[in-house]
């Protein structure tokens, strides 16, 4: 039982704390992230068929002020989820 708990705090609460965390800290780079991970793999794609990748990453993108406080709101609640579960 004490083992079921300690590996449902690391299996479930940290990362849920993490993400709530990440997503009030930076709220842009959450929305952001699709857009990162689709430059990513496509320069994977284009290292391992043998092409030179000359692209780089670019800032993250704007959000508007609506977007930045709902996604700091859910940010707060998940990390409040994640400490009482």
């Amino acid at each position: 039982m004490v083992l079921e708990h300690i590996a449902a705090i690391l299996l479930f609460s940290g990362p849920l704390f993490y993400l709530g965390l990440w997503m009030a800290i930076d709220p842009a780079g959450i929305a952001s992230l699709p857009e990162t991970v689709a430059w990513a793999l496509k320069g994977f794609v284009r290292v391992f068929v043998g092409l030179k990748s000359s692209e780089t990453i670019q800032a993250h993108s704007d959000i508007s002020p609506r977007l930045r406080r709902g996604l700091r709101i859910a940010g707060i609640a998940l990390a409040v989820v994640a400490i009482a579960a």
